[in-house]
């Protein structure tokens, strides 16, 4: 017979070896939740932090201060909400449900709105990033005249009304979860195709404007500002990639929440929890492609843990 301290034991050594095969489904909901409350307590500060200093190294640096940087640091703005609010709301609510609060519902609510309205936000600003960037590159001639510093921030301002609009719009009309969920996996499977197809075309004329400057002599200033405008695309590249790769199972998941297949409470923290995770993986995309980014970032860094040099 086997005593109770030992049945404790082989379920625990089960448990992590479970969870080391990757087999995330067998192991129990709160392993998942501990494991997922201590990555995001991890990753919170250094999320909310690098964007921040993001946003200062674009503000305070004219160099910086073109309006595919200002896009970027408005996406940096997102980015650090979401570890200012949706990281400690899911950290709250998943402790609050293995304690058994009774608060636990309130927490949950809040963090699923909280991630809707920052999830669609990040995507509209990234297919702003990606039209500026058809702009600049596909219509070089009339950029000046249809893109400037206000007219951009108009639009991020657009983007906001539009993500809370709606967050709002569902929670007053208490729309079909099924409805909402196929409207919210329709809009970010438009983006993503909408942002493909662009960075096909994007990568078609790069190849003529490399095309045009081996064949024929350009002058040095277009040349140049290529150069520049094909940096800042592959910057975008980059973290386009790293928003898909981090929604995609999202979209999946919302496409089984519509058909009717239900989802694992395990999976559905472990989704969460790798979207969230974008909003760590977009600075650190700006400091590696962005050298000026980077100076600011490791000089204010080393004067916070130096203050004294």
């Amino acid at each position: 017979m086997i005593s109770s301290s030992e049945a404790n034991s082989f379920n625990v050594t089960w448990n992590i070896s479970a969870y080391l095969e990757g087999d995330v489904t067998n192991v129990p909901l709160e392993v998942n939740s501990i494991i997922t409350i201590i990555i995001n307590s991890i990753t919170c500060p250094f999320t909310v932090l690098l964007n921040v200093l993001v946003i200062m190294a674009v503000k305070r640096r004219p160099r910086l201060q073109r309006n595919a940087n200002i896009l970027l640091a408005c996406l940096a703005a997102t980015d650090a909400l979401t570890g200012l609010i949706v990281q400690p709301s899911f950290i709250l609510q998943q402790i609050s449900h293995l304690l058994g609060m009774a608060n636990h519902e309130t927490f949950h609510l809040f963090h699923k709105s909280s991630l809707r309205t920052m999830s669609v936000c990040s995507c509209l600003h990234l297919t702003l990033v990606t039209c500026e960037r058809l702009i600049a590159i596909k219509f070089t001639m009339h950029y000046p005249k249809i893109v400037n510093k206000k007219r951009v921030m108009v639009v991020v301002i657009l983007c906001w009304i539009s993500a809370i609009s709606f967050e709002v719009f569902r929670a007053i009309y208490e729309t079909s979860s099924k409805i909402h969920f196929l409207f919210l996996a329709l809009f970010l499977i438009s983006c993503i195709l909408f942002i493909a197809s662009s960075y096909v075309v994007l990568y078609l004329e790069t190849l003529r404007h490399k095309k045009i400057i081996k064949t024929q002599q350009l002058p040095h200033e277009d040349v140049e500002r290529f150069v520049k405008e094909d940096k800042a695309l592959k910057t975008t590249v980059y973290v386009v990639g790293a928003i898909v790769l981090c929604f995609l199972p999202a979209v999946f998941l919302l496409l089984r929440t519509v058909s009717g297949v239900p989802n694992a409470g395990s999976v559905v923290s472990w989704m969460r929890t790798f979207a969230m995770f974008n909003s760590l993986l977009n600075p650190l995309i700006y400091c590696w492609r962005q050298k000026e980014i980077r100076k600011f970032v490791f000089r204010i860094s080393t004067q916070a843990v130096h203050p004294s040099d």
